[in-house]
């Protein structure tokens, strides 16, 4: 696929030790890319490419680190917004290094105990998602497809990130 300038040729998994790519371009993963790579996931899925402050993990929430890059980022906590999260670690990105997360689609992420399918779920501690409460819709990155099974569960999220 024609990147840029560039060809994208690497797994959406490899992990960089310096900036391969400029930080925050993006790369889209067709629709039947995406549901090879995991069947029950569907559409198209919009990745980004990241540095990490701090070790990205697998299905964590990521955000914006504050004096930094634009698109320097950490494990969310409870009070990121929906223009601080850059988006979902689909695999593990060890601090300072660089990579490919989820920005837009369908992903995996990490469930605090309370996701109910078709809600819209908001960022929490520990870089997990929750269902929205009433006076944080600010925190709102995408919606729930599925009920979790309990805190630290996974569910599949519709993540919507512009």
């Amino acid at each position: 696929m024609a990147y840029g300038n560039q060809v994208k040729t690497d797994a959406l998994s490899t992990v960089y030790d310096d900036e391969v790519y400029p930080l925050g371009s993006t790369f889209v993963q067709s629709a039947d890319e995406v549901v090879a790579a995991n069947s029950s996931h569907e559409g198209d899925r919009v990745w980004v490419f990241v540095k990490a402050n701090a070790e990205l993990t697998l299905n964590e929430v990521v955000a914006r680190v504050a004096g930094t890059s634009a698109w320097t980022g950490t494990e969310a906590g409870a009070s990121s917004t929906y223009s601080e999260v850059l988006g979902v670690a689909d695999h593990t990105i060890a601090s300072g290094k660089y990579g490919w997360i989820i920005r837009r689609g369908c992903c995996e992420v990490e469930a605090d105990g309370s996701s109910t399918q078709g809600v819209d779920q908001m960022t929490v501690a520990s870089g997990q998602v929750s269902d929205m409460t009433s006076g944080l819709e600010a925190r709102v990155i995408g919606n729930a497809l599925d009920t979790d099974a309990g805190a630290g569960t996974l569910i599949t999220m519709w993540l919507q990130l512009a």
